[in-house]
This record gives C-alpha cells, structure tokens and sequence, in this order.
C-alpha cells in the first residue's frame, strides 16, 4: 500500500515538474520573440508577445493550484516539501520574468520606427544568455541539481557586467542635445535593465533550487 502511494506521489512531482518546465519553456520563448521584435523592428511580433502573456499568467494560477492540492492530500515531508516551497517561489519567479519579456516587446513597440543610435548587439547577446541561464535553472530544479545551480548563478555576473557597459555606452548620447538620442538611449537603457533583472529572478531560482536539496537559504 505504501509502494502505491509513493509511486503515486512521484507521480504527482513529475507532472508538476513537467509544468513548470513547460512554463519555463514560454518564457523562454517570450524572451526570444520580444528580442527578435526589437531587431527586427517588428511591431506584430512584439504584439503577439504581449497577447501571449496571458498564458503565462494562466500557468501561473493553475500550478499554484496544482501544489495547494498536492500539499493538502498528500501531506509531503522533508525534501519533497521544501521541493513543494521552492516550486512556488520558482512559480512566481517565472511570471516576473515572463513580464520583463512583456516590457522587451512594449519597448520594441516604441523604437520600431527609429534608426538606432548604436548597433543592438550587447542586448540580443545579454538576452540569450539569460535564456539559456533559465533553461538550466530549470532543470537544475526538477533534478536537485545543486551543484549545476550554483554554476549558472555565476552567470549572473555576465549579465551584470553587460548592463553597465551598455549604460555606460548610452549615457555618451545622453550627454548630446539630441532630444531624440537622449529618449532612445533612455529606452535602450531600460531594455538592458529588464534584461540584468531576468537574471536576477533566475539567480532567484538557483537559491531555490539549493533550498529544495539542503534545507539551507544561500544568497548567490
């Protein structure tokens, strides 16, 4: 009987595993599509990133409900709960990202009629690299990765050192008197900054991932 309901309950974790990945995996797909609008300067695609937002949302509502039920019928212990506390924050990291993914686009929106001042390079690179930081992330999570965990928030450091570069870049036109330069050089600025937060919530979920595997809160 015990064999049954733990395979029950295992059960149960990897379809909740899976969802989170599947919501990860829109997220990621957010990022790539609000990044591909801003170079391309498509405003339909950026459109469709801010429509799709919705799913995220969605997602988020119906895991929180699927780990209330989880925690209520099936009363998990030790790293099985801790796994179930981290899911939730994870949940919620999730959705910040994917509105910073919505920020990207709303921000392509605005330059799609403009020459940029500078190449876009430093963004799309910063923006992949963030992609690839929460794909890992996720997977650390769904297999206790701990050690995996603590590599990709390392990466943070990139994305890090990325912003302030551009900033630094972008305050050269800002000190000009074209008004014109100084608002897309702001934009610009804003952009990199949603980018340097995505790595922030993905940090985020590294810590979580050690908390779910060790019962310890680090800050990385």
């Amino acid at each position: 009987m015990e064999t049954k309901t733990r395979i029950h309950f295992s059960n149960k974790m990897n379809e909740l595993n899976e969802q989170i990945l599947k919501m990860g995996i829109y997220v990621e797909e957010a990022i790539k599509k609000a990044i591909d609008a801003l170079k391309e300067q498509n405003v339909e695609l950026a459109e469709e990133v801010v429509a799709e937002d919705d799913r995220i949302n969605e997602m988020e509502i119906k895991l929180f409900d699927t780990v209330s039920i989880i925690l209520a019928t099936e009363q998990p212990v030790a790293t099985d709960l801790r796994h179930l506390t981290g899911a939730i924050r994870i949940i919620t990291d999730l959705e910040r990202a994917g509105d910073y993914a919505v920020h990207i686009a709303e921000g392509a929106i605005r330059l799609a009629g403009e020459t940029y001042i500078a190449p876009l390079q430093q963004i799309p690179d910063a923006a992949d690299t963030a992609r690839q930081m929460l794909k890992d992330a996720l997977t650390a999570f769904v297999n206790y990765d701990v050690q995996l965990a603590e590599e990709v928030a390392t990466r943070d450091d990139i994305l890090d050192k990325n912003h302030k570069k551009l900033l630094k870049k972008m305050l050269k036109y800002m000190n000009k008197d074209d008004e014109a330069d100084i608002e897309q050089a702001t934009n610009l600025i804003f952009l990199a900054r949603f980018i340097e937060r995505l790595g922030d919530h993905i940090t985020n979920i590294c810590e979580w991932v050690i908390y779910s595997k060790t019962g310890k809160h680090v800050e990385l």
